[in-house]
């Protein structure tokens, strides 16, 4: 019956490789290359990432990105964007591997297949990194930074987080209790 909705054995969402991430790619930024001053005519720009190098220099309309052509156009707001070399659909971002936008690579975002089974948990997770708190639920929340002006409104968001999260818990906890009763493995 598994086979009938297209799942194959061995594999489950929290599965997805990890190379098919967004965010363990590295990538170009066009806005942000475009604020630091390297989308200037003329400008030779050395990147990392990683322990790789790129060279991406400005010529007048593309740029070269280790001798490699991506084009870049403007907007009427006076943005740059890419485009990109495989498809040519604009993309604000191209993927230094392949040189080619998000669709093209076949990359997903990790909020999308990781943390899914538990409503709540990755936005948990979240707003305790902002904070610099433990990322795990439940853990006691440092005292307030100095410098952190929205610390006491994201740890109540945290906390109204965490108790629905009590109340799925137990959920699914009386679930398993029921279901277990009602196939004879629990007393009645």
């Amino acid at each position: 019956m598994v086979g009938c909705f297209g799942l194959l054995d061995g594999w489950h969402p929290s599965h997805f490789p990890a190379s098919y991430l967004v965010e363990s790619r590295g990538r170009l930024d066009a806005h942000k290359l475009n604020r630091c001053g390297a989308l200037t005519e003329g400008m030779v720009t050395e990147l990392r990432c990683g322990d790789r190098a790129y060279q991406l220099a400005r010529h007048t309309p593309d740029v070269l990105v280790n001798g490699h052509r991506v084009p870049v156009v403007w907007d009427e707001h006076a943005r740059p964007w890419f485009l990109c070399p495989a498809c040519g659909r604009r993309c604000k971002h191209v993927y230094l591997d392949e040189l080619a936008c998000r669709i093209c690579c076949r990359l997903d975002y990790a909020c999308r297949h990781l943390h899914r089974q538990i409503p709540g948990l990755h936005r948990i997770r979240r707003l305790r990194r902002m904070i610099g708190a433990d990322q795990r639920p439940f853990a006691p929340l440092p005292r307030r930074p100095r410098h952190h002006v929205r610390f006491h409104r994201v740890a109540a968001e945290i906390r109204a987080l965490e108790r629905a999260l009590v109340g799925h818990l137990g959920g699914i906890n009386r679930d398993l209790e029921r279901r277990a009763r009602l196939r004879g493995m629990i007393p009645k």
